[in-house]
């Protein structure tokens, strides 16, 4: 899987760097914890160019998952195939996380957003904002600001400042 989406990204690359790590970066399997070393790798941008533009599309995500909180309610009680998934994803999702939403309130999205790990990113965390029925204006702050946090670690990870944490790559 990750063959056919490097290249359909390289094709993308060839016309503009910026828009395959964009593209990249607004992806829920890459998020910036890839886009930025590949945006380096592959498509030979500097440091800092990747991590803009990695920002960039990561947030877009955010801002179009959050607006859309209303559809995610009708499509749950208006089709049988999603209110399923609901139940059988979302629910565990839930409960996995509850404690700790309602200790932590922001606080929470934030730093499970800042943690570089795979499924702890921007698409994740809009979803337990829009499960907790969390306000926009404390989840997209949060959402955004742990998303900058973890653009900074990976980035000082690829810099060498964290080196032995290059792991978790």
């Amino acid at each position: 899987m990750i063959d056919i989406l490097l290249s359909w990204v390289s094709g993308i690359a060839v016309y503009s760097p910026d828009m395959a790590t964009a593209l990249l970066a607004a992806l829920p399997v890459t998020e910036l914890r890839l886009s930025i070393p590949l945006g380096m790798q592959i498509f030979d941008l500097s440091l800092s160019r990747s991590f803009i533009v990695s920002i960039v599309g990561n947030a877009v995500p955010v801002f179009i998952l959050l607006y859309a909180a209303p559809l995610f309610v009708f499509f749950r009680r208006h089709c049988r195939w999603f209110e399923l998934w609901y139940v059988k994803t979302v629910l565990r999702l839930e409960e996995k996380h509850r404690a700790s939403y309602q200790r932590y309130g922001a606080i929470f999205l934030f730093i499970f957003t800042a943690i570089p790990l795979p499924g702890s990113g921007v698409w994740s965390a809009c979803l337990l904002a829009i499960i907790f029925d969390m306000k926009r204006r404390a989840a997209m702050p949060a959402i955004l600001g742990g998303m900058i946090a973890a653009g900074v670690i990976v980035s000082l990870m690829l810099g060498g400042v964290l080196k032995g944490f290059s792991f978790l790559l």
